[in-house]
């Protein structure tokens, strides 16, 4: 008989067993990443290329090459490759941010032999027709219209571009980039940063050795270019508070942070992580505690330390009302500077490792979900190492260490503050 009034015996999670990829490479010299650890059969096969936007000469390029792969190709017109996709079940998707672009396929194994030609077409021949470019702009301009308007994405942008104003990341497009665009921009930013060097293939999921052979009957063409990967300095930006109005704004977006000079994976960097999560970094947080449950001056506040291949950067996040936007303010600085002079109590340092761990295992469930675990370390240098050492991190850490991380870190007179709205 189960016995429900003992609690179940806890134990601490020392080790999340990741598993390495199977590397194989192509011809061309172009590198695939296996994840054979499937029970299903589903196949997620990720094209990832270094052509983010950080690399553009002009604004919007990298979205919409991405955006607009698989809308047609030398020998399909507009519309029959996703018709192709969806009939044999699989699904295609493609997205860019500021360091990569990748394009992805799910499918099966038993459809491969019908799908991955279809999906090498659109990935190697793509063309990028006059009229559906134009629908895309035309929506996306208008979509900037709108977006632009809140004040939360008005704040976010403001502040990107404050804090790398003399790097690509802080380079955003205003309404007459939708204008300037042409399909021969396109064209030749694909041919210059698709190729074999600059990209790296990654597949996970249940599948058999025949997949490697059928990668390399399909890919195997792709050119093998030039490896484009570069870093970029960050000038560290200064510590200003700017306010930018928005009439009629019954909110304020608010946003304050800073770009950090620490080392991915050093364990100043996971020491970070975990009292950015104690500040706001889970539901259970400071800041959520404060300014959402006590005060009641938000729905949701967070903050996050967000790592890119040039940059490592923190900011806390909030859209309040805007008769609270001071009140809002005051109580941010509060829980800044009581993170750099007060001592995290062992009941809240214990709950937010045990919240960590488990966010941790829960994130490594399943074959996609290892598979990107490993890239995201492996672009910025790492390997599966890197999670033994942030565990270890996170069981062993004090208190003490972490109030001398968050006071040369998260000094609040270093901090940029940008507000959107009323204040």
């Amino acid at each position: 008989m189960l016995d429900r009034v003992t609690a179940p015996e806890t134990k601490a999670t020392e080790k999340v067993s990741y598993i390495e990829p199977e590397v194989r490479t192509l011809s061309n010299g172009m590198k695939i990443l296996g994840f054979n650890i499937g029970s299903q059969e589903v196949i997620q096969l990720e094209f990832n290329f270094h052509a983010g936007s950080k690399y553009q000469e002009k604004s919007l390029i990298a979205r919409y090459v991405s955006k607009m792969i698989g809308e047609a190709s030398s020998n399909y017109v507009s519309g029959e490759i996703m018709d192709k996709i969806d009939y044999y079940g699989a699904f295609l998707q493609s997205d860019s941010d500021r360091d990569m672009s990748h394009v992805t396929l799910f499918t099966i194994q038993k459809q491969l032999k019908h799908i991955l030609p279809v999906f090498a077409e659109a990935l190697l021949n793509p063309t990028f027709p006059e009229r559906e470019l134009n629908i895309h702009l035309k929506n996306g301009k208008q979509n900037f219209k709108v977006e632009n308007e809140k004040v939360g994405y008005r704040c976010r942008q403001l502040f990107t571009e404050l804090l790398f104003k003399n790097h690509a990341y802080g380079k955003f497009a205003d309404e007459t980039a939708y204008d300037e665009l042409s399909a021969s921009m396109l064209i030749d930013y694909y041919k210059k940063m698709y190729s074999a060097s600059n990209g790296l293939i990654v597949v996970a999921g249940k599948f058999d050795d025949s997949l490697y052979n059928q990668l390399e009957k399909e890919f195997g063409a792709i050119p093998i270019g030039e490896n484009k990967r570069n870093s970029q300095k960050v000038i560290f930006s200064k510590a200003e508070k700017v306010y930018e109005e928005k009439l009629g704004a019954i909110q304020s977006g608010i946003r304050i942070g800073k770009v950090l000079n620490v080392i991915y994976g050093s364990d100043e960097f996971f020491k970070l992580q975990i009292i950015n999560t104690v500040l706001g970094g889970y539901f259970g947080s400071r800041l959520m505690s404060n300014i959402r449950e006590d005060k009641g001056y938000t729905y949701g506040i967070g903050s996050a330390v967000v790592s890119m291949e040039d940059a490592i950067f923190f900011f806390i996040s909030a859209e309040v009302g805007a008769d609270v936007t001071n009140e809002t303010l005051q109580e941010v600085y509060f829980e800044l500077n009581r993170l750099c002079n007060d001592l995290v109590s062992k009941e809240e340092l214990v709950m937010v490792k045990n919240y960590m761990l488990g966010s941790m295992l829960k994130s490594s469930d399943g074959p996609f979900s290892m598979a990107d675990k490993y890239k995201s370390v492996y672009f910025k240098g790492e390997d599966l190492s890197f999670y033994d050492r942030y565990i270890s991190m996170i069981n062993k850490v004090t208190s003490e260490e972490l109030i001398t991380v968050a006071k040369k870190y998260f000094n609040p007179k270093e901090m940029l503050e940008v507000v959107v709205g009323k204040k």
